[in-house]
């Protein structure tokens, strides 16, 4: 064959890189447009919102095995303009800075995730986009709440409250508003922790049948708050409420260990004890890992100890009541309201048990804590002039009975029972520093107070040791009628040996007035033979045993 000439070969070379670059193009063209049709099918929010979970979890993997340190992650959140410039799409790149975030506060790095939590959130409020960012902002707070962090916690509540609000999310709300309270109710502010439950309560009017037992919640925790400010009627009634809506704790929906610990709180202001053990132990087991609710298992440690103290169990309930004050520990500020009530409750645990001196420490911390609280100074005064008289001090039990008195009359002057009994150991305190008088008028007082109040097993013991120490001191005065109306005035409740005590003490009242026929008759009834007495038969003890909590 006759060889090509070079103008043929260059030719030929010429036609290959045509037809190359014209399969090249033809390619490429193919491509494009199969791509762009398929790529038409969809639009791009479509794509975003179907895809937004899986890049989520795809990003958490990747995050966790490429950026090893909360510096690398905090480094792209800080210029993520930046950083995530190469994601196009506007809400698939704020989706993926949520993640980041997200992923940052996962590795206990709130603080550093802050800025931008509170960037994201504003913008996406900005947009009208609530019902995403309420949720967020209450996933921000719930995590500052794990580090005891309560004054942002409560910023971001209260951004997730505006949220729930707008988009109607009544459960979400009410939870939140109750987190809010208890928060205020940590920091001292009873009167934003009120108004937050109530606004609670309003919310849970539009949650339907099925939200008694959240309704039952709220107004168990509306009945601490009442509690803690010294509105004890008011706090009754609300325990009450409680229980009429929700007889079964055990069908408790929501925040179980809230729910139990509230109920548990009901059921113990109802009297039924071992019912509200279970439910505090329920609600203690299920709080481990939920730090917003430490002022509930503060509580819940405190009903405990109550329970064992009236049971009798003093070693038990101290042990509670150390429990609540690690538990609290370096958590709570020193000014907090919770000292002065842990430290009054332990007093009266260890007057109980006997331990004067540990109980007059006890009740000084109380009263060093107790300037916001004049229940618990008078609370506390009480029992530090319990624990003085238990050790035969007279005088400093009058010094500090005389000012419990003072606070009750001021702030609780309805609180008629306590005022009696107040009175009827300041009496007793008086007798033991020799002044009569005093100890009288006290004793009146006592009486007078008692007398005013509902019937019940502490009224009945106090009014009869009232009745009796101010007959007896009045024996020693030798006032002897008004001995007698004493004595007669008790006498409708007394039985067995103290009724023929109070018989013989009559007879020998009558016979100093020179009433012998009364004389006789009360001797006879009295069982014991008639002798002229030179000093006052035995006096009632001072040992009462008090139910303060």
């Amino acid at each position: 064959m006759k060889p090509l000439s070079p103008r043929t070969k260059w030719l030929i070379a010429l036609c290959l890189c045509v037809l190359v670059m014209l399969l090249e193009f033809l390619t490429y063209h193919m491509a494009y447009r199969i791509g762009h049709d398929e790529g038409m099918l969809a639009t791009p929010a479509v794509v975003v919102q179907k895809s937004d979970e899986k890049a989520m979890q795809n990003l958490s993997r990747f995050m966790a095995d490429v950026f090893a340190s909360r510096e690398s992650l905090a480094g792209i959140l800080d210029n993520r303009d930046e950083r995530l410039a190469w994601i196009r799409d506007p809400e698939l790149r704020t989706e993926t800075a949520w993640g980041l975030t997200r992923e940052l506060i996962s590795r206990d790095g709130v603080d550093r995730a802050l800025p931008t939590a509170r960037e994201l959130i504003d913008a996406g409020y900005a947009a009208g986009r609530y019902g995403t960012w309420a949720p967020r902002a209450d996933a921000v707070a719930q995590a500052l709440l794990s580090v005891h962090r309560y004054s942002p916690a409560y910023d971001y509540l209260k951004t997730a409250v505006e949220g729930y609000e707008k988009e109607g999310m009544a459960a979400e709300l009410v939870k939140a508003l109750q987190t809010m309270s208890s928060i205020d109710q940590m920091l001292n502010r009873n009167d934003e922790a009120n108004t937050l439950l109530q606004r609670a309560v309003d919310a849970a009017a539009h949650l339907g049948p099925d939200a008694l037992p959240v309704r039952s919640r709220l107004m168990a925790a509306q009945g601490r708050l009442a509690r803690t400010t010294g509105r004890i009627p008011e706090s009754r009634a609300y325990f009450k409420k409680a229980l009429a809506l929700c007889p079964q704790p055990d069908k408790t929906t929501g925040d179980l260990a809230l729910a139990s610990i509230s109920m548990g709180e009901a059921m113990l202001e109802a009297g039924r004890k071992e019912e509200a053990r279970e439910l505090f132990l329920k609600g203690l087991s299920g709080s481990e890992n939920a730090p917003y609710l430490l002022n509930d298992c503060l509580n819940a440690l405190r009903g405990l100890a109550r329970i064992s103290t009236e049971q009798g169990n003093y070693e038990e309930a101290l042990a509670y009541l150390y429990q609540a004050e690690g538990a609290a520990r370096g958590v709570l500020p020193a000014d907090h309201a919770f000292w002065a009530g842990l430290y009054d409750q332990r007093g009266w645990v260890n007057i109980m048990r006997k331990a004067a001196p540990e109980a007059r420490s006890d009740f000084q911390k109380a009263i060093n804590n107790s300037a916001s609280s004049p229940v618990i100074s008078a609370q506390s005064r009480e029992g530090l002039g319990k624990a003085w008289l238990d050790a035969g001090e007279g005088d400093k039990a009058r010094e500090n009975l005389k000012k419990a008195l003072e606070l009750r009359e001021s702030h609780f002057a309805s609180d008629t029972l306590s005022l009696g009994r107040v009175y009827y150991s300041l009496g007793l305190a008086s007798d033991m520093s020799g002044d009569r008088e005093s100890a009288l008028h006290a004793y009146a007082g006592a009486v007078d107070s008692l007398l005013k109040c509902g019937e019940g097993p502490e009224r009945k013991s106090l009014l009869v040791q009232s009745y009796l120490c101010k007959a007896y001191a009045l024996c020693d005065g030798e006032q002897w009628k008004e001995a007698v109306e004493a004595f007669e005035a008790v006498l409708p409740m007394l039985e067995g040996e103290q009724r023929s005590e109070n018989y013989k003490q009559l007879g020998r009242c009558y016979d100093e007035l020179g009433m012998k026929e009364k004389g006789d008759a009360c001797w006879k009834e009295s069982g014991f033979p008639r002798v002229r007495m030179e000093s006052p038969g035995r006096r009632p003890s001072g040992s009462s045993r008090s139910s303060r909590r």
